[in-house]
């Protein structure tokens, strides 16, 4: 196998996919909340579905590979069908005319999507060496903030035009969805080995066999939990008029998306050589820092100029927050077993981030946005003194 040679193909079509996927993402961060709130008025329950889609379809992973190795899809092969199934998907929701329909098939297009995270990671794993994997992601997930930034402009000036416009931005995503296919499906790839995936209550003892990975994923749930349930209640308290701010469609679209974003591409070079060359805790804690500084900016002020500050920091935060979310597992995950490893850390991430909107929008409902970023920034900070204990630990090496 010319691993060279599959590094560079992977490389190529991922940069080919990302201006796709960072469609998809601002699609389904913010216009699908605010279409929800401001054309079907959704009570908050439908927003709180709406908010944990993604993470619900974290959830399945652990089954959806483990499906794949039975089926003996290539891997690439397998995250481009759930790209295509979100688009179709995705035509339904544009068509939608009641709250129920348009927030299932949402909730649906989101979850399918969901799927292919464990096995790009497998993908990369492939293809990419332990100390290039960073640097590898750091250009697709700049051209995907890049793409998120022109679409959230775009957006959000035709939602203020006309709310109604909906639809077009639909069709842009579903398209995305198509593109985003097609380019996965390019990347080199094998069938997954049903020996190393095994099936999901296999995948998930990894919890308690592999001490480690399942003290880890135990401190990552209380981070999580923090950043989640205040991440909806940001658009939230923009959009309603009640919490003083009252945005318009493109001031939240700056805010919420094209901000992070443009910080995302300043900063994610940086983090990429941070992951590849620094102890895995001291990058994480790092991050969670700065994730408690921006929740801290936003939620005690209406001044936009402090709300861009704490967004900016939201960007910074998450564009390494990516990259050490999407491949910390292979910092001590064997590499044939990195697919099971990630899938198990996503179906954690998917339950926190299922239950995080509800708690989230039920702490607002009983008081109001600034408790809701006082727990958030409490959970936070608690998980980085967890993370702290096994900095020691022999197998993060340096």
């Amino acid at each position: 196998m010319d691993t060279s040679n599959n590094a560079e193909q992977t490389y190529h079509y991922d940069k080919l996919r990302a201006p796709f996927y960072g469609i998809l993402e601002a699609g389904w961060s913010t216009f699908a909340l605010v279409i929800a709130i401001r054309y079907f008025e959704a009570p908050d329950k439908y927003k709180s579905f709406i908010a944990g889609a993604w993470s619900m379809g974290f959830l399945l992973t652990p089954l959806t590979l483990y499906l794949v190795a039975k089926l003996q899809h290539r891997s690439s092969m397998a995250c481009a069908c759930m790209f295509g199934a979100s688009a179709v998907l995705m035509v339904g929701a544009t068509l939608a005319q009641s709250l129920i329909i348009f927030t299932l098939l949402i909730m649906l297009s989101q979850i399918a999507t969901a799927q292919q995270g464990p096995l790009m990671l497998q993908i990369y794993a492939d293809n990419y060496t332990s100390r290039e994997r960073g640097g590898r992601m750091t250009v697709p997930f700049i051209l995907t903030a890049l793409s998120a930034i022109l679409f959230a402009y775009f957006g959000g000036k035709l939602l203020d035009a006309s709310i109604e416009y909906y639809r077009i931005l639909f069709t842009l995503i579903t398209l995305a969805a198509v593109g985003a296919a097609w380019a996965v499906s390019r990347m080199p790839s094998h069938a997954l080995n049903t020996e190393h995936v095994g099936n999901p209550w296999q995948s998930f003892s990894l919890i308690w066999k592999d001490k480690l990975f399942g003290y880890l994923l135990g401190s990552w749930m209380l981070l999580g939990f923090g950043n989640l349930i205040a991440l909806p209640i940001r658009v939230e308290y923009l959009a309603n008029p009640d919490y003083g701010v009252n945005a318009t469609n493109t001031t939240i679209a700056f805010l919420v998306l094209i901000v992070p974003a443009i910080a995302r591409i300043l900063s994610t070079k940086i983090w990429g050589r941070i992951f590849d060359h620094m102890h895995l805790i001291t990058t994480r804690n790092l991050l969670s820092s700065v994730f408690v500084l921006s929740i801290g900016c936003f939620f005690f002020t209406t001044n936009l100029v402090v709300l861009t500050i704490a967004m900016a920091l939201q960007g910074v935060a998450v564009g390494g927050g990516k990259i050490v979310w999407s491949l910390w597992v292979t910092k001590i995950a064997p590499n044939e077993k990195a697919s099971s490893y990630m899938s198990i850390h996503m179906a954690m991430t998917g339950f926190r981030g299922t239950f995080a909107p509800f708690i989230g929008y039920w702490i607002l409902s009983q008081s109001s946005p600034t408790y809701v970023a006082i727990v958030g920034m409490l959970l936070i900070i608690v998980s980085m003194l967890l993370f702290e204990v096994v900095r020691k630990h022999g197998r993060f090496g340096s």
